[in-house]
């Protein structure tokens, strides 16, 4: 596909996939094709590609029966990398402190009505973590949603804290990590116990961020959603919340000199 036609999301925002119909049944060849187009596009993604890390969450949950769609929506991950080759995850200025945003699109999954989680870690102009997986259990609310993905985003923020500290450039060691919600229950769920009969049915271990703030190790601070960066890790965004999500990130295009 090096001379397709060039786009600038990886994901049709108009577009929802869904479970392959069970008279359905994906040939050989095109499943083959589609897991191993997948697992580059994983690899890409691990390595310096946040920028499509849920749209390969997705097509990943597809894996033993592709349709015509899932194929199609794969190919269009290639045409928005076949027009973004020459971005790269930039680190510019002084390491500043770890700071952490957190999202969940709650029942966004047809399928299984499962919330997608994300959160994306920094240390100044670059993400150095990022996650976009789909929750275990189904959430009954927006608010229960987000709470559980913060639960992940404080476990991520507690082990790079521990990695800093190795590495000695851990600058915030005595003060708390950020991270940024846009969920005010979510966060005051996380900062209040008095909470308790409207989280009984939610599993203990997502009270854990109650207990690393209580610690003082994490914090959760509430942010506009028009300014949460990990908003681009839950879901299909159009074009300017595209590109404000992957400036975010620290992805920048390359200057090629000509000599």
């Amino acid at each position: 596909m090096n001379e397709c036609k060039p786009l600038v999301v990886p994901m049709d925002p108009n577009i929802r996939l869904e479970t392959t119909p069970k008279d359905y049944t994906a040939s050989k060849e095109d499943r083959d094709w589609y897991v191993r187009l997948v697992g580059s596009l994983m690899y890409i993604m691990l390595g310096t590609r946040a920028d499509i890390a849920y749209t390969v969450a997705v097509l990943c949950r597809y894996l033993s029966n592709p349709s015509e769609q899932h194929l199609l929506a794969a190919k269009r991950i290639l045409r928005y990398l076949r027009g973004s080759t020459n971005l790269a995850l930039t680190f510019r200025g002084d390491l500043k402190p770890l700071l952490g945003y957190t999202d969940a699109d709650w029942g966004g999954d047809l399928d299984t009505r499962r919330s997608t989680a994300g959160y994306l870690f920094n240390v100044g102009s670059g993400a150095i973590s990022w996650s976009s997986k789909r929750q275990p259990t189904v959430a009954l609310s927006s608010c229960e949603a987000e709470y559980m993905g913060e639960t992940q985003a404080t476990k991520e923020a507690v082990w790079l804290r521990s990695l800093l500290t190795e590495l000695h450039v851990n600058r915030s060691q005595t003060q708390a990590t950020i991270i940024f919600g846009d969920n005010q229950g979510a966060i005051a769920l996380a900062k209040n116990p008095q909470f308790h009969a409207r989280t009984k049915h939610i599993d203990i271990q997502h009270h854990f961020v109650r207990e690393k703030q209580d610690e003082g190790l994490v914090d959760i601070c509430y942010i506009s959603s028009a300014e949460q960066v990990a908003d681009g890790l839950t879901k299909a965004s159009l074009r300017d919340a595209f590109q404000h999500f992957r400036t975010a990130l620290g992805l920048e295009r390359l200057i090629t000199r000509v000599n």
